[in-house]
């Protein structure tokens, strides 16, 4: 009976263990994916920042 109560808990702290793994995986590659997305933004940003420029430069004209 103890032996079957410890394998138990064991498998318990294992999964235990796996789950917060998986959730500290999952948050980093969540975090890189916002990064990301940001650098995206910003980049588009740029652009249309720029493209405006030109634009005013040419109504100027």
């Amino acid at each position: 009976m103890k032996k079957e109560i410890v394998w138990i808990g064991l498998a318990l702290l294992l999964a235990a263990c796996n789950t917060v793994q998986g959730i500290k995986t999952d948050a980093k590659e969540g975090g890189q994916a916002v990064g990301h997305g940001l650098q995206k933004a910003g980049q588009a940003i740029g652009n249309a920042v720029e493209k405006g420029g030109e634009a005013i430069k040419r109504t100027a004209e």
